[in-house]
């Protein structure tokens, strides 16, 4: 084999269950598995996480200055001593975008958020001027982004986010979780953090009206932690909810294990999705893993994702969505078909197998 360039991977936090560090780990063991010498390193590293990255600031500066060495700098927020490596770096550098949340969403919950948020848009506009850098987006929304900054369109690649969907497959069922949303109600699911940009009151709204027209045996379940910096924003959806009619209806899960989570995609009925501003989304590839039938929104990169394999409505439209919910729901041949869609594209766009190509053929490539 011939000689391979050293690869390190620069991300600000490593911690278990986020998709971001799952990237960065699953990258590690992929190109590790490939013959290169990966290190990892990272500025906040989880007591769980010590075995897998190093801290970034113990980093011997000659580690950067080598031209036949690859950095990949995973970028979402804001990060000084990050940005400091990189850009004075002399490796070939990727940046890895993930995407950065639009302020605004947390202007009336959180400065502290919305401070990051600031930071991490102020960090890209920096980046994208970068010269001789590869950007590699999880989707080509996110391409785009970059582009409208000036990164060169050809040096734009796109690679959604490696992830660990088919560990979750093998977890153990959590049996209260399953009996808990057993039974004859119809169960809607969204998975993901309590966060504005994640358009929970839209799906609280798409949920009341199909709860209220078509069917009041029906829950809607979001499967999440809620970060304390952001009660009020919680708060303001358990209010909406309780305006509505729906308040004994809309659970809020808390933090869940990987058994509860499986256990929820398994009991589910559709994925609701109603995002304002996702870079990718990894549980539309979890849902679709688990043929769970999709029915979102199609704002920034979710239609992306989902391709052909969901219903989703380009036009704002509660009732439109709530309609959906139904046919899937009184159809188990329709439900049947979209989940067996959803998991075509997964094996054909998400699977392990198809991103580790992808990845390594970028990486060969650089080489």
């Amino acid at each position: 084999m011939p000689n391979l360039p050293r690869i390190y991977i620069l991300t600000p936090n490593v911690v278990p269950y986020d998709a971001i560090a799952n990237d960065v780990t699953q990258m590690r063991q992929v190109l590790t598995r490939h013959g290169y010498a990966v290190r990892v390193f990272a500025e906040g590293i989880h007591p769980q996480c010590t075995a897998i990255a190093e801290p970034l600031a113990g980093a011997p500066a000659r580690l950067w200055q080598s031209p036949g060495d690859i950095l990949i700098y995973h970028h979402s927020m804001g990060w000084g001593l990050g940005e400091e490596v990189l850009f004075n770096a002399r490796n070939r550098t990727i940046v890895r975008y993930h995407n950065v949340t639009p302020p605004a969403f947390f202007a009336r919950y959180s400065r502290e958020y919305q401070e990051a948020c600031v930071a991490g848009l102020d960090s890209t506009r920096r980046i994208a001027r970068l010269p001789h850098i590869t950007v590699l987006g999880d989707s080509t929304f996110n391409c785009d982004g970059m582009i409208a900054l000036g990164t060169p369109a050809e040096n734009c690649r796109v690679l959604p986010p490696l992830h660990l969907t088919e560990e979750l497959g093998k977890e153990p069922f959590d049996i209260p979780a399953i009996q808990r949303y057993a039974g004859e109600a119809v169960n809607l699911l969204f998975v993901g953090g309590i966060k504005p940009n994640k358009g929970h009151s839209r799906a609280i709204r798409v949920f009341a009206t199909y709860h209220n027209e078509f069917n009041p045996r029906s829950r809607l379940i979001f499967a999440g932690g809620i970060d304390g910096r952001l009660r009020n924003y919680a708060g303001e959806l358990q209010r909406l909810a309780a305006r509505l009619g729906v308040a004994g209806k809309v659970i809020f899960t808390g933090p869940v294990t990987t058994s509860e989570i499986k256990s929820l995609y398994v009991s589910a009925d559709v994925f609701l999705c109603t995002s304002e501003h996702e870079g990718f989304c990894v549980p539309l590839v979890e849902a679709m893993y688990f043929r769970l039938p999709i029915v979102a929104w199609g704002t920034t990169a979710v239609t992306e994702t989902i391709g052909a394999s969901g219903f989703v409505v380009d036009d704002w439209d509660e009732w439109q969505l709530a309609c959906a919910i139904a046919e899937m729901t009184d159809d188990p041949d329709l439900a049947n078909q979209f989940g067996a869609l959803g998991r075509t594209r997964y094996q054909e766009g998400f699977s392990p197998r198809v991103l580790e190509r992808k990845l390594c053929d970028l990486i060969a490539g650089l080489v």
